[in-house]
């Protein structure tokens, strides 16, 4: 199903994702960790074909690490999103990457952003995101019931019933 649902809050984001890895109809796995961690106060969540994913969730690790050993500064939010973009966009060119990414940050001058990348390289800044095949049933919820400065009870609130949801929509 490789769903994955991010809210931004009043000062924090949080993700929801799915830990199940299949290929066609086969779990092959179901304890798969989809939320990577990229800097300080940065977070990815990401779908797509597993060695896709490991492959360049390594590498972007790697290269935010050495720029920050390189200069001595740790890169917001919106330039590692630029960078993600830079780097998928990139690769599109040479080898496609079926991957998609959604990154979670907090910064002290911007305060908390979310946003979605996909596998062309589309960059999108986002107050709620989802993806996967449950974004067709959970769009229109979450067009109804977020609001732009919820606190963390009413966001947990809204990803319980996400789940309740999918679980009662999908096999």
């Amino acid at each position: 199903m490789d769903t994955i649902i991010s809210l931004n809050g009043k000062g924090f984001g949080i993700s929801a994702i799915d830990t199940l890895s299949f290929k066609s109809f086969l779990i092959t796995k179901n304890n798969l960790n989809k939320f990577i961690e990229i800097g300080k106060n940065k977070f990815l969540a990401v779908s797509g074909y597993p060695g896709d994913v490991i492959q360049f969730t390594d590498f972007l690790q790697k290269t935010i690490q050495l720029y920050t050993l390189k200069t001595g500064l740790s890169l917001s939010t919106r330039s590692v999103a630029n960078c993600i973009r830079k780097e998928l966009s990139d690769c599109l060119r040479k080898s496609p990457l079926n991957i998609n990414l959604t990154l979670i940050g907090f910064d002290k001058i911007y305060g908390s952003s979310l946003y979605f990348i996909d596998y062309l390289g589309t960059l999108q800044r986002m107050n709620y995101c989802i993806q996967g095949h449950s974004s067709l049933i959970l769009s229109s919820f979450l067009d109804r019931y977020y609001k732009k400065e919820m606190n963390l009870a009413e966001t947990l609130n809204i990803l319980k019933k996400c789940s309740d949801i999918i679980k009662t929509r999908f096999l």
